[in-house]
């Protein structure tokens, strides 16, 4: 892992000297933005079929319904922070928790996919809406990838709210869509055949398994995939014996086993197929930055994509019902808007700050 951090690290210093003839951009010399033509072919491929019309505006509800969540959901986290309540683990944003509760390489992947999705789905509904991209490019943090980006045309500020709103929501709505795929994946995956070998073992199960040990059976119930196993761990009950039976040096070997008063048995398993276990790695990690992404975007507060889906909100309800929309936007005005914009920044770094002190 060190040495991958150094070839991000010489990769930056490369870019950075020739940065004029790569038309690359440095900011506080550890962010960098290179402008290139990257998904531009996607873009206009995709982006000319009208229907992600419909899907953006359609959107608009839902979206705001999410962001208003997100926002109360930040708002409890805030008096829990006032009141010491959150840890300052928990307080920490997820980009300080690389390399130690998240891998770096599965969890690069995942944001980079996360990143990249998020901003190829603004540009394809931003072209059906027949709004320019000016530029695309990769975003970069000490020459590591962090994903694409797509920097729209300034008519996009011009445009009524409606159709704002309808590119803003294009990008949580597919991190969301990539959640819900990476998750069924997940899923998948654990129905495919393997065999699971023994990681670590704990009270009652360490007077007799061993480290490397593969399971075979619990209870003469066969253990095929991830799934068969977690299918048996479900339904261990306290203080009661079960059959386990391992190979273990070509051995078989039959143990039976009182499971503890809290009914687990003390074993922890993985596939022995590393391949899957990656596979699986990635996909988890894929599916919660995407997840993570897609909601912290829908907080309705500036620049976010929440602020826009949710002012676009009484735009879209006046066609259905002129009153309540008029209601709404009497509601979602510049000040309140304003103010939960404070809020949630000041509740971001408040919690950056803390978990750094």
């Amino acid at each position: 892992m060190k040495y991958l951090i150094l070839i991000f690290i010489i990769l930056w210093l490369v870019l950075y000297t020739v940065r004029e003839k790569t038309n690359l951009k440095v900011y506080y010399g550890i962010f960098g933005i290179l402008r290139t033509k990257l998904g531009f072919g996607i873009i206009e491929k995709l982006g000319k079929y009208k229907f992600w019309r419909k899907i953006g505006i359609l959107s608009i509800p839902i979206c705001s319904i999410l962001g208003i969540f997100m926002l109360i959901n930040l708002t409890i986290m805030s008096v829990n922070l006032a009141l010491g309540h959150v840890s300052k683990e928990e307080a920490k944003p997820v980009i300080f928790l690389f390399g130690t509760l998240i891998p770096w390489i599965p969890g690069l992947i995942g944001l980079i996919v996360a990143i990249t999705i998020h901003e190829l789905a603004h540009g394809i509904f931003a072209k059906s809406f027949n709004i320019k991209i000016k530029s695309s490019g990769v975003i970069f943090l000490l020459g590591i990838p962090l994903g694409a980006f797509v920097e729209l045309d300034d008519k996009f500020k011009e445009v009524d709210k409606k159709i704002r709103g309808a590119i803003a929501s294009a990008g949580p709505l597919a991190n969301l869509f990539i959640y819900l795929l990476a998750s069924l994946l997940i899923v998948l995956a654990n129905f495919a055949p393997t065999n699971l070998e023994i990681l670590d073992v704990k009270e009652p199960a360490s007077k007799y398994l061993k480290k490397g040990d593969i399971i075979l059976k619990i209870n003469d119930m066969k253990i095929n995939n991830l799934e068969d196993f977690k299918s048996v761990a479900k339904q261990i009950e306290p203080n009661k014996i079960y059959k386990i039976t391992v190979l273990r040096d070509n051995k078989v070997l039959e143990f039976n086993i009182k499971s503890s008063d809290l009914g687990r048995l003390g074993i922890l398993v993985a596939p022995t197929n590393k391949g899957l276990v990656e596979a699986i790695n990635i996909l988890y990690w894929t599916s919660f930055f995407n997840f993570i992404l897609a909601l912290f975007n829908l907080i309705p507060a500036k620049p976010l994509d929440g602020y826009y889906v949710l002012t676009a909100l009484p735009e879209l309800v006046k066609e259905r019902s002129y009153r309540l929309g008029e209601f709404l936007e009497r509601v979602l005005d510049d000040k309140v808007i304003n103010s939960i914009t404070l809020l949630v920044w000041w509740i971001i770094i408040g919690s950056i700050i803390y978990s750094m002190l």
